[in-house]
């Protein structure tokens, strides 16, 4: 049996907190996204929500959509790119659930590059 990091890893999702930054109001699903220097360091890691609203992010080149069982998401979902954000790693309530495949992970991080102009 492996054991569990000490801190949260890349490509790992988790139940956090409500994003009151972002204007939410309800815990969601969120995946990490920054790299596992940082996440073992810094008291912060960088994430990307989930939403259930898959309809309505399918024109969105900066919003991925997640098969349900991916990442152990219970639906299908979609990758929020364009709301990236640094919260506290306290804030993660719950997981890691599991972890999104290298594929699905690559199109977020393309996302991301898509939604900040580096791409």
């Amino acid at each position: 049996m492996t054991a569990q990091p000490l801190f949260p890893q890349q490509r790992s999702v988790y139940l956090c907190r409500a994003l009151r930054q972002s204007g939410d109001t309800k815990k969601r699903p969120v995946v990490v996204v920054s790299l596992d220097a940082r996440n073992q360091y810094s008291s912060t890691v960088l994430v990307v929500p989930f939403s259930s609203d898959v309809e309505g992010s399918k024109e969105n080149p900066c919003r991925v959509i997640v098969a349900v069982g991916e990442g152990g998401l219970e639906k299908s979902s979609v990758a929020m790119c364009d709301v990236i954000t640094s919260i506290e790693k306290r804030y993660l309530e719950q997981g890691p659930y599991g972890q999104l495949g290298s594929d699905t992970f690559a199109q977020i991080q393309t996302a991301i590059q898509m939604s900040i102009g580096l791409f």
